[in-house]
């Protein structure tokens, strides 16, 4: 809830923008033929910022007649006129990467240790099945 104009709408509208470029990267579009009129596009994007979708492949697809009256049934609300959508059981395949979060780099010196004196662990006896 910023107000429009604002220096924080315009850096969140930025953000916001930035974030949808960098999903389109990542997506995939898949077309399934389910007949001869047009095929049918989806769009598969992961939701989370270190995956990447490589591939989408079409495994398999059917339409599945007499879905519509299930759905009656199930809903308890059979009628006797017919449904003209279409369902499809479409079943794909994905390729999936997932990038490594960057870990920060270990401090080039120890800031409880700046001289880089033996440890404490290090110069103390540790006794019978540690000795050396």
């Amino acid at each position: 809830m910023t107000e429009t104009g604002s220096v924080a709408h315009e850096h969140l509208t930025n953000a916001l923008s930035a974030m949808n470029n960098n999903v389109d990267a990542r997506s995939q579009v898949v077309h399934v033929p389910i007949d001869e009129k047009r095929d049918l596009s989806l769009k598969v994007s992961p939701t989370y910022q270190l995956d990447i979708v490589n591939s989408v492949t079409l495994k398999s697809f059917r339409k599945i007649v007499g879905y519509d009256t299930f759905e009656s049934i199930r809903r308890k609300n059979r009628s006797e006129s017919k449904d003209i959508s279409d369902y499809y059981n479409v079943t794909v395949s994905m390729m999936i990467q997932r990038k490594p979060v960057e870990a920060a780099a270990a401090p080039a010196k120890d800031p409880y240790n700046p001289e880089g004196n033996p440890s404490l662990s290090a110069t103390l006896d540790h006794g019978f099945p540690y000795d050396d």
